[in-house]
């Protein structure tokens, strides 16, 4: 059994069983990583892949565990790779991140540029996605952290660490008749069209779980995951908009009027997680330092090592807007 099987293997899967964009990613021919393929299956006297003639269609049960645990050993192999340029003092090569667009354009640019400063010989490599789509990328090893928000349950494999909380906003022009309410409860809300984000895989999302609690019927009319086109269309009177407080700046958008829905929908909390088994080199934790400064090392080992404390203790009264603007923890000595 070789290394190059095992990568061979996860490429296979990871491309939806499609050997041709399997060999491209792993920058190998088609004929070479079938070949491959099927010395490492009668080496180990078994079949990883369910078979349609000579088509891929499934990971058998055994080729599913031996899918897991080959992405355990090339993780491991490259956290050696990692701990030698860590004794070498080698900050260099390129870090992957996942996250989402607001993440990515409202909460992490100060981060970046303050982490990039510390560590001007490092490439990122910033992938955005739904939650969804960032967590499989995660897990896939496609990215080293991921960023993101929500209560998905991420599995034991993974190291999920919450940093701070946030509220929407109800948006709307300066006209509208919930200007004349002094405070809007989530009844008046679906009296009118929303424009707002969408929904997660399984088709609700936490406004439309509270709607359902008080048996109301939310008039989503329109959903993007870009708050700039949330806001243009609340701006042309598509609907009212629900958005990330985060993403709204009332100096560029003067002729809208926000609203805090803190007392109407639970708060959302962002989190950010990496596999468990990858070695964390010193530009890593920084890294979490510079995005969560208000996390303190003895609540970052608690994480590490799975022995949970209250997400509350660490993300309760912090909004992401004043992050960056905590004073850092000194440096971990982990």
């Amino acid at each position: 059994m070789k290394l190059q099987q095992l990568k061979y293997l996860i490429a296979i899967v990871d491309n939806n069983l499609n050997i041709t964009s399997a060999a491209e990613k792993v920058y190998t021919s088609q004929p070479g990583i079938s070949k491959q393929l099927r010395l490492l299956e009668d080496e180990l006297q078994l079949k990883i892949f369910e078979r349609n003639g000579k088509q891929l269609v499934g990971v058998t049960p055994l080729g599913e565990e031996i899918l897991s645990r080959s992405r355990k050993i090339i993780q491991e192999v490259q956290n050696i790779q990692r701990l030698t340029e860590h004794d070498n003092l080698k900050d260099t090569g390129s870090f992957s991140i996942a996250t989402t667009q607001t993440q990515a354009q409202y909460v992490l640019p100060q981060v970046f540029l303050n982490f990039h400063k510390e560590y001007p010989n490092l490439k990122i490599d910033l992938q955005q996605g739904t939650t969804e789509q960032i967590v499989d990328l995660l897990k896939k090893q496609q990215v080293e952290f991921a960023i993101a928000s929500g209560n998905e349950e991420l599995g034991s494999d993974i190291v999920k660490i919450p940093c701070y909380q946030w509220d929407r906003i109800v948006l709307f022009p300066h006209d509208h008749e919930l200007g004349d309410l002094t405070k809007i409860t989530l009844k008046d809300i679906t009296k009118y069209p929303i424009v707002t984000y969408p929904g997660n895989e399984k088709g609700d999302s936490s406004l439309i779980k509270a709607c359902a609690k008080e048996k109301l019927n939310p008039n989503i009319v329109f959903t993007a995951r870009d708050a700039d086109i949330i806001k243009t269309y609340v701006k042309n009177g598509f609907g009212i908009g629900i958005l990330a407080s985060m993403a709204f700046e009332p100096q560029s958008n003067r002729n809208l009027i926000s609203y805090s829905t803190r007392d109407i929908l639970p708060r959302c909390t962002t989190w950010i997680a990496f596999n468990k088994n990858l070695f964390l080199r010193k530009y890593m934790k920084d890294f979490i330092r510079f995005f969560a400064p208000h996390i303190s090392e003895e609540e970052f080992k608690h994480y590490l090592y799975q022995d949970h404390v209250s997400s509350l203790s660490l993300v309760n009264s912090i909004e992401p807007e004043k992050t960056s603007s905590l004073p850092m923890h000194n440096m971990w000595h982990i």
